[in-house]
């Protein structure tokens, strides 16, 4: 493989060649004319190799990409991933592209490698039903997770669309060469045909609007405003994926042993990880309990968990409006406990901050390793939280085994979409939803033959050769 190591990069990479601004923009007005110029559809088994050796990149440590992307991830100026966050989201990038993994994602989302073969329809007879791509899809890449525009990227990749991913303007280039290092590993060329990858800040609203005029689809990771800001350029009939924003939380329920030490350390690492920047990240831990005195012990006790594990995690540097912001939450949580509603406890020099509070309505925390402790007993669990189902995500559940199901099953009644272990929030298995959602069923359309043989001849061709082109 060619490294992109050894090549000189720029912002903008696009169907394999490197282009400076100027060039980018003229590209961009005509970014329509992408996909009727290809000459035919995607192989997905293209794709399933190229990422198969792009894996085996990602475990060489030694090797020059990998190096270039590690640089990427810890670059102090841009994504300042801590080294062993780094590490992490390499391998974990390496895992998730496993040609089995990705094989089995294909089956279980899209009914196999070969989605494009028509199929006898349910509850038709003679009819045939296939998935076929959404067209041009359009990725807006949250800063928060490194990996997730590559991941996007993919994921559209094996539902055989051209691919367009915009990073933030303030990001390093990892997205970039990790998608060249994608497509290079593909000799073929099909690839590379379906990747373009541009980094310019949402405020360029032209190009934000050109980018956003021929898409077929658009997905969007990130805030609220981040969707909106986007959504007002999408021209009539896209397709708007959202993926986020949302909120995380721990719970401890009243069964589980909430004084071990382990399950509390476990619990700060998932609040000191990464600043608390992705939405499977607690803001809030519930307690199963309605006795103040009872909260304010589970409280001090996370605080001395947090003392125990902040040195192992790298302080995030934060702008001045986040500064102002943690600055300000924790001031009147402080005020407040005049009125006997609050008890605060804060590291050195305001490296954490946890925030005891009686009152167990739903709280976003200002992040940075600040987090609110508040009361939940089970039974009030929906009546609480179902109101905020919209935004809520990853549930951290501390309870006992037998526990687990039934305390589950509230909170996925109050709208969660995730149950993890303490320790394990951030953490993700390929092929899990997205917010609940089936990736690869977005960034597909289901299409349908009503014609008297096509069902049965293409479904037992496709059987038959096991073929994987996607249409």
């Amino acid at each position: 493989m060619t490294t992109v190591a050894q090549t000189l990069t720029t912002p903008y990479y696009w169907q394999g060649e490197w282009v400076d601004e100027e060039e980018a923009g003229r590209r961009l007005d005509r970014l329509g004319s992408v996909l009727p110029a290809l000459p035919g559809p995607l192989d997905v088994e293209h794709v399933l190799g190229a990422c198969e050796k792009f894996a085996g990149t990602l475990t060489d440590r030694d090797g020059a990409d990998y190096r270039r992307l590690f640089a990427d991830l810890t670059d102090p100026a841009t994504t300042a991933l801590p080294v062993a966050d780094a590490e992490a989201a390499l391998a974990g990038l390496a895992a998730a592209l496993d040609r089995g993994l990705l094989a089995a994602q294909l089956t279980a989302e899209l009914g196999g490698t070969a989605p494009h073969r028509p199929a006898p329809a349910a509850f038709a007879g003679g009819a045939a039903e296939l998935w076929q791509p959404i067209g041009t899809l359009v990725h807006i890449a949250p800063r928060n997770v490194a990996v997730a525009g590559v991941l996007s990227a993919v994921e559209g990749l094996l539902a055989g669309n051209v691919n367009v991913v915009k990073t933030s303007g303030g990001e390093s280039l990892f997205t970039q060469h990790a998608l060249a290092m994608l497509a290079a590993a593909d000799p073929s060329g099909q690839v590379r045909d379906r990747l373009v990858v541009l980094r310019f800040s949402s405020r360029d609203t032209e190009w934000l609007r050109q980018l956003c005029r021929p898409a077929d689809a658009v997905a969007v990771w990130g805030t609220e405003e981040a969707v909106e800001g986007v959504s007002r350029f999408l021209p009539s009939g896209c397709r708007l994926v959202e993926w986020g924003p949302k909120i995380s939380l721990a719970y401890l329920d009243r069964t589980g042993e909430r004084r071990d030490g382990r399950a509390l350390r476990a619990l700060a690492r998932d609040i000191l990880r990464n600043g608390q920047r992705t939405c499977t990240s607690p803001q809030v831990v519930y307690v199963d309990t309605d006795d103040a005195e009872v909260l304010f012990a589970e409280a001090r006790a996370l605080a001395d968990a947090l003392a125990a594990e902040a040195d192992a995690f790298p302080e995030l540097p934060r702008e001045t409006a986040e500064q102002a912001e943690v600055t300000n939450v924790v001031t009147v949580a402080r005020l407040e406990e005049h009125l006997g509603l609050t008890r605060t406890f804060s590291g050195p020099g305001g490296r954490w901050h946890v925030l005891a509070d009686k009152r167990p309505g739903l709280t976003a925390s200002p992040l940075f390793g600040t987090v609110w402790v508040k009361p939940l007993p089970r039974e009030d669990i929906v009546r609480v939280l179902h109101p905020m189902r919209r935004y809520l995500q990853t549930v951290g559940l501390h309870t006992a085994p037998d526990h687990a199901v039934p305390v589950a099953t509230e909170f996925f009644r109050a709208g969660a979409l995730r149950i993890a272990a303490l320790g394990s929030m951030l953490d993700s298995y390929p092929g899990e939803p997205h917010d609940g959602q089936l990736a690869l069923q977005r960034y597909s359309r289901r299409v349908s033959i009503a014609m008297a043989g096509v069902a049965g001849a293409a479904g037992g061709d496709a059987r038959r050769h096991g073929e994987s082109t996607i249409e």
